[in-house]
C-alpha cells in the first residue's frame, strides 16, 4: 500500500510577545496600593468612559441626569476609585484630561460635571483635585483635531501648571481611548489604555472588575512601573507591558 500521508504542520494563533509574558506571569494584585518602584510623580485619568460606565458627553441637560443617584450608579468602579484617590494623593498628584467643555444651554457640563462626580465620591474632591488638576475642554471646539492630538496639549497643561521640572514619563495617562494612549506614549508620555464598560440591554456592565479605572488596570500600571525601575536599575526578570 502507498506510505500514509506526511502529518500536517502544526499550525498555532499569532501571540505577541507581551500576550506570551502575561500568559507565562500572572499579574500581581497590588491592591490600592503605592509601592517604593512607582517613579510615576502624576496619575491622570480620562473620565467619560474610564472614571464612568456611560459617556457623559460632557454636559446635562435634563433635571433627571442631575439626581445623585443617577451619577454614582455611573462609576466604572467607586468602591476602588474611594480607596486609591487618598493614596494617589499621599505619593503623587492626581489630575483629570477630558474632552469636555462648558455648554450655556446644559444645566451641568465641562469642569462642574467633572466636580458634581467627584464630590459625591470623595466628598470635598478639591483636597485632592484641585481645579487647577482638571484639564476639560474639547481640541474639535478650538479648530484640532482630536484624533490627531490627543490628551497631548491637555498633558502639556497639565506639566506646566503642576511641575514643569518633572519628566513627561512621571506623567501617566490612563484613558480607555487606545488612540489618546498611543499619542501619548509617542510623546514621551506614560499611558496605561484600559477597557470601556460594556453594557447590555438591561444597562449592566458586562465586564465589571476589567474595565475603567479598577484594581486590573492599577496592577498593568504597576507592572510597569516595576519593570521601568528593574530596566533602570539592571535587575532581571519579565514582566507584563
Amino acid at each position: 500500500p502507498p506510505p500514509p500521508p506526511p502529518p500536517a504542520p502544526l499550525s498555532f494563533p499569532f501571540v505577541s510577545l507581551p500576550l506570551l509574558f502575561a500568559m507565562a506571569e500572572e499579574l500581581v494584585d497590588y491592591g490600592p496600593t503605592w509601592p517604593e518602584f512607582v517613579q510615576a510623580r502624576v496619575i491622570v485619568l480620562d473620565f467619560d468612559k474610564t472614571i464612568t460606565n456611560k459617556h457623559t458627553r460632557g454636559a446635562i441637560f435634563q433635571t433627571a441626569g442631575l439626581e445623585d443617584a443617577e451619577l454614582l450608579k455611573n462609576f466604572a468602579d467607586m468602591a476602588f476609585f474611594q480607596k486609591i484617590v487618598p493614596v494617589i494623593c499621599q505619593h503623587g498628584t492626581l489630575a483629570i484630561a477630558t474632552f469636555a467643555d462648558e455648554e450655556e444651554e446644559a444645566l451641568l457640563s465641562g469642569k462642574d460635571l467633572v466636580r458634581k462626580y467627584l464630590d459625591l465620591a470623595l466628598g470635598d474632591s478639591k483636597k485632592y483635585i484641585p481645579d487647577d488638576n482638571i484639564e476639560a475642554w474639547n481640541p474639535e471646539n478650538r479648530e484640532m483635531d482630536a484624533k490627531a492630538v490627543g490628551k497631548n496639549l491637555h498633558l502639556d497643561e497639565l506639566k506646566k501648571r503642576l511641575d514643569s521640572k518633572l519628566k513627561k514619563d512621571q506623567f501617566v495617562l490612563f484613558d480607555d481611548s487606545e488612540r489618546n494612549v498611543e499619542l501619548a506614549i509617542k510623546k514621551k508620555w506614560g499611558g496605561v489604555t484600559v477597557d470601556a464598560p460594556a453594557m447590555d440591554d438591561a444597562g449592566n456592565v458586562t465586564n465589571a472588575g476589567k474595565a475603567g479605572f479598577c484594581q486590573h488596570y492599577w496592577n498593568v500600571f504597576l507592572a510597569n512601573e516595576k519593570k521601568k525601575s528593574e530596566k533602570k536599575s539592571g535587575g532581571g526578570g519579565c514582566s507584563l507591558s
